[in-house]
């Protein structure tokens, strides 16, 4: 894997951008845009058919979610993104000359203000990537869910 794509994808914090849906060439505005794309002009045969699957019944509600999700405009933390306000590794990296938290000779620090959940998250993402290095984390998570 070229570290270079792993920089795209992967935030200072050890988030995967290219899995987040607000992200601007992410998967989720990918698949969301095909499945939109797909389903075309469906909303027509739902009026139909709710009654025969009452799922269908929320299907504009479906699709306003999905139409959401297709507008991700996010560049990734690196360039920029990320209006996360707890967060202050999508800055601090760039002043501590380091691609990810773990590499800071000030890791774990407190400068991010993290919920204790998110904490517990960014610190097992780090630790991971120290361990195993940012190729196999970077690997290792890409088969997991983002959420």
């Amino acid at each position: 894997m070229d570290y270079e794509v792993i920089l795209k994808e992967l935030a200072p914090c050890g988030l995967d951008c290219s899995r987040c849906f607000a992200y601007s060439e992410g998967e989720t505005k990918r698949l969301s845009t095909e499945l939109l794309a797909a389903l075309g002009k469906f909303e027509r045969v739902t009026a139909r058919l709710a009654g025969l699957v009452p799922a269908l019944q929320h299907y504009p509600e479906f699709k306003e979610v999905l139409v959401f999700f297709t507008q991700g405009s996010c560049p990734g933390c690196r360039a920029g993104g990320g209006q996360f306000p707890p967060c202050s590794a999508r800055s601090c990296f760039k002043e501590k000359g380091v691609d990810f938290c773990f590499q800071c000779d000030d890791y774990p620090c407190a400068r991010n203000k993290y919920d204790p959940e998110l904490m517990a998250r960014w610190r097992k993402m780090n630790d991971r990537m120290k361990e195993v290095g940012v190729e196999q984390f970077y690997n290792e998570q890409k088969r997991k869910p983002r959420y």
